[in-house]
């Protein structure tokens, strides 16, 4: 599922904690981060940080319709909180819970889109490089959506949807120099409301990195996945009901991702990423697709402004999934996404933001094909 309605956030960084991230982050922890100590550094091992945000706006095509679309000003309100405690004997833990709730003046179909999502990790560094990683993910949607990749209909393909996702990873890290290596599994539950179905999921990914410059790096990555439904059944080539038969999706997934800094005062990164995806259900093939996508991210950080913009295009081909009963073309549907967002620090908690998104869908499916815009701007309080 692609989600299309981007909720702007506050600044989450404050000096302490860009020092936690430079410990956190670095693909090997120095040998002195055991030492770590209140004595030594002056300052307490957990920490925290809370955001809370603010902003008025506008989006002209609330429920991604094809015709008839409908716009509504909106106010949006958010809250977040950071969790962190500085690595000690090689034991690092992160939390981050954040909700947004965007309510929208004049939208009879749908007079409010909620987010709420909390994410856990521990890990630990061993000797001679090794790092083990364990995280939790939890995820609450009441929002409109994109499900068309793996639904075919005109009511269950794009519209709102209320669900609950959690999610438990292990990974295993290797690093040797300048390189790593990463295996890890998950699992993913998610509940779901009607018309809509529940589902598991579970797989493995692994990936192989190279970094330089402190902050650069290059992975190239696979992830399989399974998916199992837990009442919707399959379909034929025809898209008729298979009886007593449950739908399964198996997807491949590569992805090749460069992370780069240009300058040694780490303001202008970018982020380029190209992946393709192939999805295999379990019956006669008639949700089977290639995706293929792309991302560019450029981002400007000093100490007053922060600047973003991002491209993102994806083009999903179908082998199956014709257009109609009398039209035998196959499905083709291509996504386009930009999103511009600037955030300026007014003072030492206060910061401004404004952010501007467009998201196309192109689609030989009627129901499948619409444009949004979002414009909003507003402020945040950091602490």
């Amino acid at each position: 599922m692609k989600q299309l309605f981007r909720y702007p956030s506050g600044r989450r960084t404050i000096s302490l904690f860009e020092l936690a991230v430079l410990l956190l982050s670095g693909r090997d922890v120095a040998a002195g981060a055991d030492l770590l100590s209140e004595d030594a550094f002056k300052i307490p091992l957990w920490n925290y940080s809370t955001s809370l945000r603010g902003g008025f706006g506008y989006r002209d095509n609330v429920l991604l319709s094809h015709t008839n679309a409908q716009g509504s000003a909106y106010w949006m309100s958010g809250a977040e909180i950071m969790v962190f405690r500085l690595p000690t004997h090689g034991w690092q833990f992160n939390f981050i819970a954040d909700a947004t709730d965007a309510r929208y003046f004049n939208s009879p179909s749908v007079n409010k889109e909620q987010v709420a999502l909390a994410m856990a990790q521990l890990s630990k560094d061993f000797n001679n490089g090794w790092k083990s990683t364990l995280g939790l993910n939890y995820l609450f949607q009441n929002q409109v959506y994109d499900n068309s990749a793996n639904y075919y209909s005109n009511v269950t393909s794009v519209g709102l949807i209320l669900g609950h996702t959690l999610t438990p990873r292990w990974a295993l890290r290797k690093t040797i120099g300048a390189f790593w290596t990463e295996a890890e599994i998950s699992g993913t539950r998610q509940w779901l409301d009607a018309p809509l179905d529940s589902y598991w999921q579970f797989g493995p990914r692994a990936a192989i990195g190279y970094g330089w410059g402190g902050a650069s790096e290059v992975t190239l990555s696979y992830q399989y996945q399974r998916l199992d439904y837990d009442h919707r059944p399959q379909v034929n080539a025809s898209d008729e009901v298979v009886t007593n038969s449950l739908l399964g999706l198996n997807t491949h997934l590569v992805e090749l991702a460069l992370t780069h800094v240009w300058d040694q005062q780490k303001h202008w990164q970018t982020i380029t990423a190209v992946g393709f995806e192939t999805c295999l259900d379990n019956g006669s093939g008639f949700y089977n697709y290639d995706y293929y996508r792309l991302s560019q991210r450029l981002r400007y950080r000093d100490e007053k402004w922060e600047v973003t913009a991002q491209a993102r295009l994806g083009y999903y081909d179908y082998g199956t999934q014709t257009v109609s009963a009398t039209d035998p073309a196959l499905r083709r549907k291509t996504m386009i996404s930009l999103v511009l967002r600037a955030e300026r620090k007014l003072a030492k908690h206060l910061i401004a933001h404004a952010s501007y998104g467009w998201d196309r869908s192109i689609s030989n499916l009627d129901f499948d094909d619409y444009q949004a815009s979002t414009v909003i701007g507003g402020l945040a309080l950091t602490f």
